[in-house]
């Protein structure tokens, strides 16, 4: 397909760290599509995770609690006065096959979000793979249009002027001085079934503190519950500095790349420090870690499960109870990681970016 000096619009309306694992797709997009208007449609909760990206030209944020049908219905036909040349749609609803149908593109690709729209669509893609990583299956959307240079430089985050300012105002204020170390902790995630033990949180918190790295925990003001379990945990609990619900969205995002180290959870703040290039360490229960683990030449996914690439969606998981629970991991396999994280020791387990922990079952 010929992608230059088009009218692109994409529609992708998912989560924060689906955000961020969009980034490689944009970067070859970008350079693939010469002189074309690139526009985003996206949840406008998580529009600070694109917002600064060159890639893109146009977003347009949607409210999805906001939008109904009708609604949906006329966005999609004011997109489409500007005339749009190719629409791709990366994942597919009701709402995005509504919003297809009005817009009225020349060309029609991706998912098609209902069975009405193998009628219309020109090119259906099977988008939602489960043969690569997460990041890889918007890239194999552009092989499919035939673009044969896919290099990247892996998942990217862009930040402003303002933002930074944010973060460095932040640390300013906590005491943090330029030659201080800091480890990065996210406790929290989108289920409870995927939270690491905020009390092991608190342990490697502390170890790390005593090598040097002031904690910093990060998350949205509803984590703090479990942000305060793990500072209960802390022997040095007032080395610990807590963020979260101090910083904006895009002010984390600029706070990340402080960390010499970080420690999550499956969720959208282990892309965004893998992103800044931090090390990081992620701890996997029912998701699947071949397919979400870090990227970074220094990260490591830690999980008790070793699912088949195969494997369901990671509600049915936990529906089914088909994985290992996560507190399976023990501190010192995650303090282990860290160290390996940061240069301190040699441990080959954590070269391949997953590492599976002892008592995994399920295998495949």
């Amino acid at each position: 397909m010929n992608l230059r000096h088009k009218n692109i619009v994409i529609i992708y309306m998912l989560y924060f760290g689906d955000m961020v694992s969009l980034s490689p797709f944009l970067e070859i997009l970008r350079r693939e599509a010469v002189g074309s208007k690139i526009t985003l449609v996206i949840d406008a909760r998580f529009q600070e995770a694109v917002r600064y990206n060159p890639c893109i030209d146009t977003i347009i944020p949607v409210d999805r609690k906001k939008m109904g049908l009708s609604s949906t219905w006329k966005l999609g036909k004011e997109i489409g006065k500007t005339h749009p040349d190719i629409l791709m749609v990366l994942h597919g609803t009701t709402r995005t096959f509504l919003m297809a149908k009005a817009m009225k593109a020349k060309v029609w690709v991706g998912e098609t979000g209902n069975p009405l729209g193998r009628l219309f669509i020109d090119d259906e893609i099977l988008v939602e793979r489960r043969d690569c990583h997460a990041a890889e299956k918007y890239v194999k959307v552009l092989e499919h249009l035939g673009v044969s240079n896919l290099a990247h430089h892996g998942m990217q985050m862009y930040t402003c002027p303002a933002w930074e300012e944010g973060a460095k105002a932040f640390f300013a204020a906590e005491g943090v001085k330029p030659e201080d170390r800091l480890a990065g902790f996210s406790v929290g995630s989108s289920t409870a079934e995927k939270n690491w033990s905020a009390e092991k949180y608190g342990e490697v918190a502390d170890h790390f503190s005593g090598l040097g790295y002031r904690p910093v925990f990060f998350g949205i003001p509803g984590e703090m519950p479990l942000i305060e379990k793990a500072l209960a945990h802390m022997k040095r609990r007032y080395e610990a500095i807590v963020a979260a619900g101090k910083l904006s969205m895009g002010e984390f995002i600029a706070a990340a790349s402080w960390c010499a180290v970080a420690f999550t959870n499956d969720s959208g703040p282990m892309y965004v420090f893998d992103s800044c290039k931090v090390p990081v360490i992620a701890m996997f229960g029912p998701s699947n870690a071949k397919l979400h683990h870090p990227l970074g030449e220094k990260s490591c996914a830690l999980a008790t499960t070793d699912m088949p690439r195969t494997q369901d969606h990671v509600n049915h998981t936990i529906r089914d109870r088909s994985y290992t629970p996560i507190d399976a991991i023990s501190v010192s396999e995650a303090v282990c990681a860290g160290e390996w994280a940061l240069g301190m020791i040699s441990d080959e387990r954590y070269e391949g970016h997953l590492a599976l922990v002892e008592g995994n079952r399920h295998g495949g």
